[in-house]
């Protein structure tokens, strides 16, 4: 039997690759503006948190309400920004979408870097080697 977190990072990657197709079928074949979609969309995320949130403190859930909750904060901020710079990026004529795509979800790179120089953890020979292939093929894509 796989792995919950095989398990869950595989549902993440079908579940974002579905939200690209989405999103690429609406402004393409149905012609949604760029700006509408996005702005429902958070709607959807954000009632999705409040449904979360709900469901948490009704089964008992503990929620300590102190400054530390603003490190998640931020992160729902800067994944909100994120998408919205997708959803422009990817609407953008001036650079193929598989190459807007591949800059745009390439996001561990940047993460593993972040965390090799801020919180001082330790990359291996092959991570290091998985980024500059990653970072090849984005110039290979962009070229």
């Amino acid at each position: 039997m796989a792995s919950p977190a095989l398990l869950f990072a595989l549902g993440t990657f079908f579940l974002w690759g579905t939200t690209n197709i989405l999103i690429g079928y609406g402004e393409k074949n149905l012609g949604m503006d760029a700006q509408v979609f996005t702005a429902i969309m958070w709607i959807s995320m954000g009632a999705l948190g409040v449904g979360l949130l709900a469901y948490l403190l009704l089964t008992g859930k503990e929620i300590q309400w102190e400054t530390k909750l603003l490190y998640p904060i931020a992160a729902g901020l800067f994944l909100g920004v994120g998408i919205l710079s997708f959803v422009f990026a990817m609407s953008q004529k001036d650079m193929s979408t598989g190459a807007t795509a591949a800059i745009a979800t390439s996001n561990a790179v940047f993460t593993a870097t972040l965390a090799f120089f801020l919180l001082k953890e330790d990359l291996s020979i092959r991570q290091w080697t998985g980024i500059g292939t990653v970072i090849l093929g984005i110039i290979l894509l962009r070229a």
